[in-house]
């Protein structure tokens, strides 16, 4: 019996850990943490920030999840990379990085940037090497802190 009530206490503290530790990135649409606005500039907040959490990440697979956040805020939900699995933290914010610049005044002057924002993420996500993939964050995170500063 106690190792029974061992075992579901240590479930139930490990479950509460991961979904704490998760959730505090995968905020929905209306939560007070969620960067406030929506547009280019709101997803580039989003994504940069994803974008930091990868490039400080100390596993593979929370460097890929973050890394995938950024890149989902890149594509949007249309884009071909997207995947719902890593969770959408711009929903509601617009309709992805690359589709917004656009449609934003002086946005068209960094679709490049973006572009090559795009094909780092992809690739660090799809990498196997941890150092390899916090470096395509860094850089990543870096473009995207060029076209934040750009549109201002």
């Amino acid at each position: 019996m106690r190792r029974v009530t061992a075992f579901v206490c240590t479930t139930v503290l490990v479950f509460g850990l991961a979904v704490a530790t998760y959730s505090q990135y995968d905020y929905p649409p209306s939560s007070p943490a969620r960067p406030q606005g929506t547009g280019v500039r709101a997803q580039l907040a989003t994504a940069i920030t994803h974008a930091g959490f990868a490039a400080n990440g100390d596993s593979l697979g929370y460097i890929r999840q973050h890394l995938g956040h950024a890149l989902n805020c890149l594509e949007g939900p249309k884009g071909p990379n997207f995947n719902r699995a890593w969770g959408n933290v711009c929903q509601g914010q617009g309709n992805g990085i690359l589709v917004d610049l656009k449609t934003t005044a002086g946005g068209a002057a960094f679709l490049r940037v973006a572009e090559h924002a795009d094909s780092l993420a992809s690739s660090g996500v799809k990498s196997a090497d941890q150092a390899e993939a916090k470096i395509a964050a860094k850089a990543a995170g870096a473009l995207l802190t060029v076209i934040q500063n750009g549109l201002k």
